[in-house]
């Protein structure tokens, strides 16, 4: 069921729709549109979800328009998720930690995503003469973080790419879950402004599963009815060289630099290599060579893998925009395997291609869903796919 709310989160009367689509994405926030009659549509709508969903959509842009059969509107908007990327840093901030140093490692990891990406960052109570999110952004309790902690943000970065990239490594993607009211500790923070809708946004990871060996994709499974494969490298680097540029020396296999006052400054090299992200059917490897930003830290020999490991950390995360592009798309049937009962965005399935007898294995990265005359359409598509051991379907 699909449901709406006004600005302050009340519930508001269903309408009928002509048609809604609501896409789902892994690797950025989701949007949706909705397409009704102007007699149908509410102007009071301002929140809309979906029963049994985490995400929520905000409307966004409002189309009417007049035509023959009468005047009809067009509604878009996007996921919460969004908010994240609306904010850049005001201040560097680090994070570095692994379960296997804290006991409850949940608890502590929320208190330093919450401390050095959030707090300081989209909160920011303490900066501006209010916060950018009135309620704030706070990770959600009990929800599961990757084992690693790893971020280094430099002031200006997106918020929003820099914690979706840190997440994306560990096959997660982050959702955010809208609440009523602020938290206690902010409530003197909404006095001054009574009478806008204020909430708390609580983020927390989805984590993608591998069903790989029990949800498969086919024409000869009968749960597809068109099946698209695509492949582009041609903005692919699987090999990086990362340089930073220190003010003091001693450090392993440094080059010694002088700058313009005639001061001694070291500088170090290091690599990082994807096999998976080569080309296809050549014999070379496209290089990228980056300027390491490592921040956060003293830049002293004594902290030298920290800093080798954050420059490895930055070339992972830019290779996340040069990565090569395979996508597999499938128009879908609900026949043996249902959508959110079997699988769900964010999981690795097996899609078979029956006609040139391959197999392969990929992460579901979009949804999308149309609703329309009581009926709903699947369109998924799955990213970066590798081969896997071919499946004939015995009939």
């Amino acid at each position: 069921m699909i449901n709406f709310y006004d600005k302050a989160m009340n519930p508001l009367e269903p309408i009928e729709f002509i048609e809604i689509t609501w896409n789902r994405k892994w690797n950025e926030a989701g949007d949706f549109t909705i397409y009704t009659t102007a007699s149908e549509w509410n102007d009071k709508i301002k929140y809309v979800n979906i029963d049994g969903r985490p995400e929520t959509g905000i409307v966004k842009k409002t189309v009417i328009e007049e035509k023959i059969e009468g005047t009809f509107v067009t509604v878009k908007g996007y996921f919460l998720e969004k908010l994240l990327d609306l904010v850049q840093a005001r201040e560097d901030s680090n994070a570095f930690a692994k379960a296997a140093d804290h006991t409850e490692w949940e608890f502590w990891v929320s208190l330093e995503i919450d401390a050095h990406v959030l707090a300081n960052n989209v909160i920011g109570v303490t900066h501006q003469p209010r916060p950018s999110f009135l309620g704030g952004i706070h990770p959600a309790d009990g929800s599961p973080w990757p084992d690693e902690v790893d971020l280094s943000i430099k002031q200006g970065d997106n918020i929003g790419e820099a914690l979706r990239n840190y997440l994306l490594l560990h096959n997660m993607s982050p959702i955010i879950e809208i609440r009523k009211w602020p938290l206690a500790s902010e409530l003197d923070k909404w006095l001054m402004n009574p009478d806008e809708p204020h909430f708390t946004y609580l983020i927390g990871p989805k984590v993608g599963r591998d069903l790989s060996d029990k949800i498969i994709f086919g024409k000869g499974y009968e749960n597809v009815s068109r099946v698209e494969y695509q492949y582009d490298d041609s903005d692919a680097f699987p090999y990086y060289q990362i340089i930073q540029t220190m003010e003091t020396t001693g450090f392993s296999n440094e080059a010694i630099i002088t700058d313009e006052g005639g001061n001694s400054r070291g500088r170090i090299t290091e690599f990082y290599i994807d096999e998976n992200n080569r080309p296809i059917d050549v014999d070379y490897y496209p290089k990228k060579v980056i300027e390491g930003n490592v921040s956060g830290i003293e830049l002293k020999p004594a902290n030298e893998a920290q800093i080798r490991e954050q420059m490895r950390q930055q070339a992972k995360v830019d290779m996340l925009n040069h990565y090569r592009q395979e996508t597999i798309v499938a128009d879908i049937i609900q026949n043996n395997i249902y959508y959110l009962h079997d699988y769900d965005i964010g999981d690795l399935c097996s899609i078979s291609f029956d006609e040139i007898e391959q197999t392969f294995k990929a992460r579901i990265v979009e949804v999308n869903e149309t609703y329309s005359k009581n009926r709903l359409e699947l369109k998924i598509t799955f990213g970066t796919p590798r081969k896997a051991k071919y499946i004939p379907v015995s009939i």
